[in-house]
């Protein structure tokens, strides 16, 4: 009874991987075609080939297909980033050099990203939240979190959700003053500021 169980478990968890990634390519897709406003629900389930109602049961908007194709761009490379994490000696210099990297994805998609920040920062302020499994941004913030705390840089009295949501946001930050002052200020620079505040406030 239990290996059926397990064996119908693993068949409808496939299904629906499966599934998932058929919508975000289809997706991915139409967007490219004809834009992200242009593209709607009803053409997204048709070139998925999925019900609607399937559809909004994997995906209730646009931007949520948005957040999942990008959390996925993020966790194809993790591990590399991950293991360099590993090499570099403080809090400063890992968020520095994460934070490089994934701008050079904002900059390469910026009307994709925008979208995407702008939902990731109403599902990070929910009050309720029904998140899956940590991927992307967030196992990239957990694992440095964990080694600031190991080094003594980083607090250990608050829940570590609550310094995810803040690395995220700082982030999210980087973001903004490069698309309101980018003609004035560097990736670089905005990135080292906002580090700062992460990790010394807003003292003086």
């Amino acid at each position: 009874m239990t290996i059926t169980t397990t064996h119908t478990s693993g068949r409808l968890s496939r299904k629906k991987e499966k599934t998932t990634q058929t919508i975000i390519e289809a997706t991915m897709s139409l967007f490219a075609e004809q834009g992200i406003d242009a593209t709607t629900m009803e053409q997204i389930a048709e070139e998925a080939d999925v019900a609607k109602g399937t559809l909004y049961n994997y995906f209730p908007v646009k931007e949520a297909i948005i957040s999942a194709y990008i959390q996925r761009s993020f966790a194809t490379q993790n591990d590399a980033r991950l293991s360099h994490l590993e090499e570099l000696t403080d809090t400063r210099l890992r968020m520095e050099y994460i934070f490089t990297e994934l701008i050079q994805g904002v900059q390469k998609q910026p009307e994709l990203f925008a979208r995407y920040l702008v939902y990731r920062t109403k599902t990070i302020v929910a009050v309720s939240q029904n998140d899956d499994a940590p991927s992307g941004i967030h196992l990239l913030a957990q694992r440095i979190i964990e080694l600031g705390q190991q080094n003594g840089e980083i607090r250990t009295d608050l829940p570590i959700y609550t310094l995810e949501d803040l690395f995220e946001f700082t982030f999210i930050e980087v973001v903004k003053q490069l698309a309101k002052d980018g003609e004035t200020i560097t990736a670089q620079q905005a990135i080292s500021g906002c580090v700062d505040i992460f990790i010394n406030g807003a003292t003086s």
